[in-house]
């Protein structure tokens, strides 16, 4: 016995708060999208923020249950704690933030924010005196040896489920690791551009002091093609060194083979890491803003493209 259930009953009920919680989060989204998103973390109908949330709520204010007031800050602090140590814990792990209170007035790292924790309280007081006791009531209905086949096969359909979609999230990192990589080797790349022809060129010289480096991948790859436009006009020019020469070279050949990686790591996002963002429109990666938003960008194209061959 965990408080006043047992543990089989605390995963049931964790199991339908997931479900109804994904059932209400797919069917908002895709009426703001106005198209079907499978919402959440994972592949199948669940949503275990939700059903964390709803099983927190129960657990920390059982205590109080017969005192409203006592309730709402129970589920003030309960959920505030599991939203920010969830939030916090994710983004360390995968690198993105699945929700994002940013543009909230009072919130901390985007991970909480007064008005999120201010509507916990209400929804626990609700949660005590009207959810749960309606779930009850229609459970009772259900025979007990049916309640313990379903934990059993919810069970393990979801671990199977959950390992398959922190696969597809680890996947998503690295691909966000390897396009920050490729964007700080271009980076680099730039900068030694700018010192070849600035050398020998006054008006290279002037744009590159007009022109301080960029940190956007975008922005970047735009001026790696005008310095190696520039790069080809020298290089025929006779009083290049030959060392330069052979300099420029290199540097055109890794670029080339730095727009072939990052290429390769965006194709790579089109399976099921596609559909992971597309199934958490709020999603963001704050350390890597640059790479995800240009993966959702290529994503985005890819999607039309499947779209018009249909």
């Amino acid at each position: 016995m965990i408080g006043q259930y047992t543990t089989q009953q605390w995963l049931l009920y964790f199991y339908v708060y997931c479900f109804l919680g994904w059932i209400f989060e797919s069917c908002y989204v895709s009426f703001r999208k106005k198209q079907w998103v499978n919402r959440g973390f994972l592949h199948g109908p669940f949503l275990p923020i939700y059903g964390s949330g709803a099983v927190m709520m129960l657990f920390v204010s059982e205590p109080f249950k017969d005192n409203l007031i006592l309730t709402y800050f129970a589920g003030v602090v309960g959920a505030t704690l599991l939203e920010l140590v969830t939030g916090a814990a994710m983004e360390a792990l995968l690198k993105v933030r699945y929700w994002d209170y940013s543009n909230q007035k009072f919130n901390y790292k985007g991970y909480i924010c007064l008005s999120s924790s201010v509507a916990w309280g209400f929804l626990t007081i609700l949660m005590n005196e009207v959810f749960h006791p309606a779930l009850l009531h229609v459970l009772a209905i259900i025979p007990k040896m049916a309640d313990e086949i379903f934990v059993w096969i919810v069970s393990a359909g979801l671990a199977v489920d959950l390992c398959i979609s922190v696969r597809d999230a680890i996947d998503l990192r690295n691909i966000l690791v390897g396009m920050e990589n490729v964007r700080k080797e271009v980076v680099i790349l730039r900068k030694r551009a700018d010192v070849v022809i600035a050398v020998l060129d006054q008006e290279w010289r002037e744009y590159v002091k007009n022109h301080p480096a960029v940190e956007r991948m975008d922005e970047i790859g735009k001026e790696i093609e005008l310095r190696l436009a520039k790069m080809r006009e020298m290089a025929e020019l006779p009083r290049l060194p030959e060392h330069q020469k052979l300099e420029m070279l290199d540097m055109k050949e890794r670029i080339g083979k730095l727009k072939e990686r990052n290429f390769r790591l965006k194709r790579k996002g089109t399976g099921n890491v596609r559909m992971l963002i597309k199934g958490n429109p709020t999603m963001v990666s704050p350390k890597y803003t640059d790479a995800f938003n240009q993966l959702k960008g290529y994503l985005a194209d890819f999607e039309e493209k499947r779209k018009g061959k249909k």
